[in-house]
């Protein structure tokens, strides 16, 4: 359940990952973050059995990083 609190607080606080395809099959992805409107593509690749998995460790990631005491 910490990943939909999470990712509510990120959305909240305008951050929100996604993923974002490589070639056309969809069969490798890399992950988008969009911060205020400003985005970042990383560097490691995925597939679309993983990304959602990586996906939700980033938003527990920042949310923790933002959110000490909780």
């Amino acid at each position: 359940m910490l990943h939909f609190k999470a990712m509510q607080w990120c959305w909240d606080n305008g951050v929100k990952f996604s993923p974002f395809p490589m070639v056309s099959n969809g069969s490798i992805l890399k992950i988008v973050k969009s911060e205020n409107g400003n985005e970042t593509l990383g560097k490691a690749k995925y597939t679309p059995d993983n990304v959602y998995l990586k996906i939700n460790e980033l938003y527990i990631t920042i949310y923790n990083k933002n959110n000490p005491n909780v």
